[in-house]
């Protein structure tokens, strides 16, 4: 059938001479319904994606960031490292001025070239950190940004870095005993030291320029430890308070020792001849009046 319900059909057959009718109700096997065939498909390959050709943008931005691994690679492998260029007064006065306090300069110093294919991008590396207009040298120490020439030369003359170049390169500390020697007289003090408040106020009344030769140290900052101990090798003395007084290079003494040595006017031909300072008059004490009595008296 083709189609729609299955009707019973009238089946007449003998049995035993005699014709008998029956419905026959085996189902009519229904011709198998013919499958739809799948569709066809047709086994196409994705294409590969082309990248993109690269521009001269990205291939800019590719190298600055390669530059700017390179140079935290070296930033990082180095605890001091100096960015310089050849023929550049202010990297050669640094130089100069890390070589006198014996660091090995070949150590620390990168020279670029401006005639290099990198250098761009490896100014524009450093400008993350100095800004867009810069100049040479450029500092970097322990990882951290320290700055240009102007920056970097007034640490180290604060001896920022004496730890570091005592620890990495062996380098014997000299700030303070460079203080000493390039001022004629130096008093270290510290802050909220009665001490120190009281010697500077004695030295403002024989006028002399105390903001001359008082340096203030702070407990604070890193290179306090650093500098201490220079003092105490300079000194001799492991245990001592302040002010600690310097005068022609020669060592005075703790407040107690200044303070009698300015009592007794050791130090007036140094302030005369080095401030212009007039040493007071001496006091003289005028004889009492004889006091004439009577006989009766």
């Amino acid at each position: 059938m083709l189609g729609g319900p299955r009707v019973a059909m009238n089946v007449r057959s003998f049995i035993n001479g005699k014709l008998v009718q029956e419905l026959d109700d085996t189902p009519e096997e229904e011709p198998p319904t013919p499958q739809k065939s799948a569709p066809r498909m047709l086994m196409q390959s994705t294409p590969e994606k082309v990248p993109a050709p690269a521009t001269e943008r990205s291939l800019q931005q590719a190298s600055e960031c390669q530059q700017k691994a390179l140079l935290e690679a070296l930033v990082a492998s180095r605890r001091f490292v100096v960015f310089s260029l050849p023929n550049c007064p202010q990297c050669d006065q640094l130089e100069s001025a890390v070589a006198m306090r014996g660091v090995p300069v070949s150590s620390i110093f990168v020279k670029l070239e401006k005639g290099n294919p990198e250098y761009p991008s490896l100014k524009a590396a450093l400008a993350v950190h100095a800004g867009d207009c810069f100049t040479f040298p450029q500092v970097f120490s322990d990882g951290a940004y320290q700055g240009g020439y102007g920056e970097v030369l007034g640490k180290l003359e604060s001896g920022v870095f004496d730890a570091l170049f005592e620890e990495q390169f062996d380098a014997t500390p000299t700030t303070v005993q460079r203080w000493v020697d390039d001022r004629p007289i130096v008093i270290f003090s510290l802050p909220h030291c009665p001490q120190c408040d009281e010697l500077r106020v004695m030295l403002d009344g024989r006028g002399v320029p105390t903001a001359k030769i008082f340096m203030k140290w702070d407990k604070a900052l890193p290179e306090y430890q650093s500098l201490k101990a220079q003092l105490i090798k300079m000194i001799g003395r492991s245990q001592f308070t302040f002010p600690q007084t310097f005068v022609k290079s020669e060592y005075q003494g703790s407040f107690d020792e200044v303070a009698a040595k300015l009592e007794a006017g050791h130090f007036d031909p140094i302030f005369a001849d080095m401030f212009g300072v007039v040493p007071p008059a001496p006091q003289v004490s005028t004889p009492c009046e004889q006091i004439s009595f009577d006989e009766d008296f």
